[in-house]
């Protein structure tokens, strides 16, 4: 469970493909069942329940408001929910009732009232051609593309692959093309995308004008108003103008989380602040990002994760096969075999996840 992947795939790490197949005459096949679901108020988010790695969703007492149900879940966002069901995604709403059927072989989450979906020509080919089309909330479809490629909105553009080979740029809200002619693209953050031409990389405003030369060879995006950038064999970081801020020092590195960047240095992991001090010193196998006040990191001599403190100091011990970021004060991890989920909260107590009531509120199919 390595914790870097090779920053020319970041954007399809942060953004999976999307888009949306041109709809005909033929009417709609019924969405599959919801379970009921529980009536609830305030925050709640998706996470893995029970031994069939299905989804639900739990509110922040830990009490299951939607039943476990989904192959794949996401965050709500602008009110609804990206899910994955039955081979297909749609959205749902609090209630858990389908706000969107389920339609799309894949499906981003909105923004601006807006997201990108796609549908594939043949559904068992994963490379193959699809079509992507930009919905609102109703999951009335507002564009149709014949863009070879679409990806989720951010920033109010959309990273867009025109044909297959290094012809990039990224199309507005209305799906018109309004940055085009590189090689290559990644996700706008902080204001500023990274892109390519001829294997150098540099960053551009939403306008298209060029902010940072195209001269490294390998980036992040922006985050906490600093990127990690690659100069022949080594890492350090700029600010949002292309100053140095920390000198290309490291092996690998990751965007900064919390004030604070996991660096490799000479085989080894630690942390650094935006000055390139070592906050917590290089003598970790691996290590993650920080969320939540937490870090996970990986002890390489019995191959199993534990989580840090900010001041370097284990405070769960590693004894898992994966550990996952904090989220809404939880870990996803596996302990006996990879791929078995439970959680655990900041204490490294096993948390399980319980019905809010037996009362239900009756799911509205369709």
């Amino acid at each position: 469970m390595k914790r870097f992947v090779k920053p020319q795939n970041f954007m399809w790490v942060a953004l999976i493909l999307s888009g949306a197949l041109l709809q005909g005459c033929l009417a709609e096949p019924q969405p599959p069942k919801l379970k009921p679901a529980a009536s609830v108020e305030g925050n709640i988010y998706p996470v893995v329940i029970g031994n069939e790695n299905l989804m639900g969703y739990v509110n922040d007492a830990r009490q299951i408001v939607i039943e476990a149900q989904f192959e794949s879940a996401r965050e709500f966002n602008e009110g609804l929910a990206a899910v994955h069901k039955d081979e297909k995604w749609g959205y749902i709403d609090r209630s858990g009732q389908w706000a969107i059927n389920p339609r799309y072989d894949y499906a981003n989450d909105f923004e601006d009232g807006l997201a990108v979906t796609m549908k594939r020509k043949d559904p068992g080919v994963m490379d193959g051609i699809e079509y992507c089309s930009v919905i609102d909330t109703s999951g009335k479809t507002k564009v149709k593309t014949d863009y070879f490629r679409v990806f989720a909105f951010l920033e109010g553009l959309a990273p867009v692959w025109f044909s297959y080979i290094e012809d990039q740029g990224f199309m507005d809200q209305t799906g018109a093309a309004v940055i085009e002619g590189y090689d290559q693209v990644h996700i706008f953050s902080e204001g500023l995308a990274a892109v390519s031409q001829q294997d150098k990389w540099g960053y551009i405003d939403r306008t298209g004008k060029v902010i940072v030369p195209l001269i490294y060879d390998e980036v992040f995006a922006f985050n906490e108003k600093s990127a990690a950038v690659k100069t022949g064999n080594k890492w350090g970081y700029i600010d949002a103008q292309g100053k140095e801020i920390v000198a290309p020092l490291y092996d690998s590195a990751s965007l900064f989380s919390e004030g604070l960047a996991v660096v490799e240095y000479k085989g080894n992991f630690g942390f650094i602040n935006s000055s390139g001090e070592w906050v917590i010193p290089p003598k970790f196998d691996d290590a993650q990002d920080f969320s939540e006040g937490l870090a996970a990191v990986f002890v390489d001599d019995i191959k199993k994760w534990g989580y840090i403190d900010k001041k370097g100091e284990i405070v769960i011990e590693p004894e898992y096969l994966e550990a996952f970021p904090t989220e809404h004060g939880l870990m996803k991890v596996s302990r006996e075999q990879i791929g078995e989920y439970s959680y655990i909260d900041r204490q490294g107590n096993h948390v399980e996840f319980k019905p809010l009531s037996e009362q239900r509120s009756k799911v509205r199919q369709g």
